[in-house]
């Protein structure tokens, strides 16, 4: 079995820095799934504005 955290030092310190960097590094990973996320939505956007605006151009010519 595996500890996700070493033992307490006398002023429970270690484990403190430990935890808020693990933290950190899981809310850093989560933002970045959720970017890429949002540059995936805008691509799909960018397509159907090309879309639209070719459409509308062949209604006015």
């Amino acid at each position: 079995m595996t500890m996700l955290f070493e033992p307490l030092d006398s002023e429970g310190y270690k484990r403190s820095v430990v935890y808020h960097a693990a933290r950190l590094s899981m809310l850093h990973n989560r933002m970045l799934k959720r970017f890429d996320k949002v540059d995936k939505a805008a691509e799909k956007v960018e397509a159907e504005v090309e879309l639209f605006d070719e459409a509308v151009r062949t209604l006015y010519e």
